[in-house]
């Protein structure tokens, strides 16, 4: 007996028509009810007017979580993942000191032109003028700059149905859901309510000169003259800058999988999951595909120099292969880029390239001499273990590195002899 219900849930499930079911045991009109429970994440809502109140400074906080790094003069603003944005004073990199604190839900990324701080908040996008840095006003929000932006998930339980209408959702509730559904029907309600999940899409140097600033590798915003550019949901969305009010102008298809963004000299290089893609913004308007290069499945930040890009290829877990890389690329005819060298590394996250210094955050911050590309990866110089990497900004001899336990900064005016300048440490958990 047994045997047969399984024989007729398969065909069932399959799609056997009702007739042929029919012969077997039962009636398409005797459907039989069953009871389904299963976990799922509930939104949590925050109502419209709540999340888009007008944000104002607030004292400094302690950093927990960090996550993005962006310098600008002598300031260094970093991401509280998900909360905000802490403000440093970072004349006297020897000392850095915190000033104030942004407090904004869902912020992941940061850029700053022109005194101008942009940030993004869960689907808006929201600019604060910091001519005073110590008391930053926001000044605009264009909401639903960004799509399918919701907090991350921690599970692998599906997510439950959105509703929109009743707010911005900001967490995630764990509840057990009981219905009753059609013994024919139950495998496709439980996949329809899993598939849900997969609109809950990212549960989660800049160019230019002195108006603008430099960020890290992982980033997905890049200020270039009077346009921002962000890669949001496989898109590259282009705003304009200059003027009061911000407009989004150009959406752009890129890839399902791209992940960062890095400008340099006129053209954007974006990190995929699957490799590097090279677009022109001679018109900055509408970005041009020049060029892409391929490597192994894996997450993928990527910065250039001259005629090399190099590329941190993370393997393990949700990225891909089990092996990493370091990848240096021949961008000498940026419409013809290939691989000139390939370099195992152990897992790799976010990297900086100076002069002939190459800094790398895997497995701690591993430095590289850089003055041959095609032998960087056999050229270290340096390998601090004792610490967690994640991205760096190298500038002016001043190493500005952000990791899971907090901000470190390192004088590499002399190569062989870096030394620690001063750190910030995260506050425990």
């Amino acid at each position: 007996m047994k045997k047969f219900i399984r024989i007729l849930d398969l065909l069932l499930f399959i799609g056997v028509p009702c007739m042929v079911a029919s012969l077997l045991i039962v009636s398409c009109q005797d459907e039989v009810k069953n009871t389904v429970t299963y976990t799922v994440n509930e939104p949590v809502y925050m109502p419209f007017a709540q999340f888009r109140a007008q944000r104002v400074a607030q004292p400094t906080q302690a950093m927990v979580n960090p996550g993005k790094i962006c310098l600008y003069s002598s300031h260094l603003f970093i991401n509280e993942v998900g909360k905000g944005i802490h403000i440093i004073d970072n004349s006297n990199p020897a000392a850095p000191r915190p000033i104030a604190f942004i407090e904004l839900e869902g912020n992941i990324d940061i850029t700053v032109r022109n005194n101008m701080l942009y940030a993004d908040s869960y689907i808006d996008l929201v600019w604060f003028d910091i001519s005073n840095p110590s008391a930053p006003v926001e000044v605009g929000r264009l909401p639903d700059a960004f799509r399918n932006i919701y907090p991350t998930i921690d599970n692998s339980y599906p997510i439950a149905e959105i509703d929109n209408t009743k707010g911005v959702v900001v967490g995630w509730k764990v509840k057990d859901i009981t219905v009753d559904v059609e013994t024919r029907h139950y495998f496709y309600e439980y996949y329809m309510d899993f598939a849900s999940s997969a609109d809950g899409g990212n549960a989660p140097t800049s160019g230019g000169g002195s108006s603008t600033a430099l960020t890290g590798s992982m980033a997905r915003f890049a200020a270039c003259g009077n346009y921002l550019y962000v890669v949001n949901e496989g898109m590259l969305k282009v705003f304009d800058l200059s003027g009061q009010d911000i407009s989004k102008i150009y959406d752009q298809y890129l890839a399902w999988n791209v992940e960062t963004i890095f400008a340099y000299n006129s053209k954007l290089f974006f990190g995929t999951t699957t490799g590097m893609l090279i677009y022109d913004i001679t018109d900055p308007i509408t970005p041009k595909y020049l060029s892409s290069v391929t490597h192994i499945l894996g997450c993928d930040p990527v910065v250039v120099q001259d005629n090399y890009a190099y590329v941190t290829v993370r393997g393990g877990n949700t990225c891909g292969q089990i092996q990493s890389q370091l990848n240096v690329v021949d961008i000498s005819n940026p419409s013809a880029p290939f691989t000139r060298a390939s370099f195992i590394m152990q897992s790799p996250y976010g990297l900086g390239i100076d002069g002939n210094s190459l800094f790398v955050c895997d497995k701690g911050l591993k430095v590289f001499d850089a003055s041959t590309p095609a032998m960087v990866g056999d050229r270290l110089v340096k390998h601090f273990d004792d610490i967690a990497g994640f991205d760096v900004i190298p500038y002016n001899n001043v190493l500005i590195l952000i990791g899971s336990d907090g901000l470190r900064q390192y004088d590499y005016s002399d190569q062989q002899n870096i030394s620690l300048l001063s750190t910030l440490n995260v506050q425990a958990k």
